[in-house]
């Protein structure tokens, strides 16, 4: 399963180089990549500016986005309150979160035993640890990070981003799926991915679908991807 990501920063579509503002290797309209993925099973939305604000900021873009969509997205950035849950959740069919669990784990609880099956943890990670607050503060190493989600039951998802090759087309990050198994129902990789190699790579490590951006944008999926 290929999931197309578009990441939106200040109303753009942008493709971040190890999630560094400033830093792109794409830029252009969200709208139309909205457009050209309206075929995608599930599109991966994540607001950038919402991240590092704690709360949702291009509202109306994301809309718009989901609504060409018609809903088959899953929506993260900036989700740290329950309206802003709530909202995700009115316009994508599941909310990820990524700072919550670790910074705010009794909100995170309460909104989990009423969500949970609509909710994806996001776990980003960057030299070994977990990042959070737009990845600009490591909160907990791998194993702690997975320690913190088994006390909220079973999620929708968990998404891996290996932060470190974002952006860089580096390929697949080996990352072992088994412990992720009795967090969520379904575990997704994101990070480096460039050819159709890295896709099926990452699918025989275990994971269940793969969020690709870059490589879709350049075409380089053209064997494995339709859209």
């Amino acid at each position: 399963m290929i999931i197309p990501s578009i990441d939106i920063e200040g109303g753009r579509a942008v493709k971040r180089v190890m999630g560094r503002r400033g830093h792109y290797v794409f830029v252009g309209d969200p709208i139309a990549l909205a457009e050209r993925f309206k075929k995608a099973s599930l599109v991966h939305v994540v607001d950038l500016d919402g991240a590092e604000a704690g709360r949702p900021v291009n509202v109306a873009v994301v809309e718009k986005v989901a609504e060409v969509l018609g809903r088959r997205c899953q929506l993260g950035g900036g989700v740290r309150s329950e309206e802003a849950l709530r909202w995700a959740l009115s316009i994508c069919r599941v909310a990820v979160v990524g700072t919550m669990p670790f910074k705010q784990p009794e909100l995170f609880q309460m909104l989990a035993a009423k969500y949970g099956d609509r909710l994806a943890a996001s776990l980003d990670v960057r030299q070994g640890r977990v990042a959070v607050e737009g990845w600009r503060e490591a909160a907990a190493s791998v194993e702690e990070a997975l320690n913190i989600l088994r006390r909220f039951g079973k999620l929708a998802a968990v998404i891996v981003t290996a932060v470190d090759v974002e952006g860089t087309g580096a390929g697949f990050v080996g990352f072992d799926v088994a412990p992720l198994r009795d967090v969520a129902e379904r575990i997704y990789y994101a990070g480096g991915i460039k050819s159709c190699r890295d896709v099926q790579t990452a699918l025989n490590a275990g994971f269940d679908g793969v969020i690709v951006g870059y490589a879709l944008y350049r075409g380089d999926l053209g064997n494995c991807a339709d859209f």
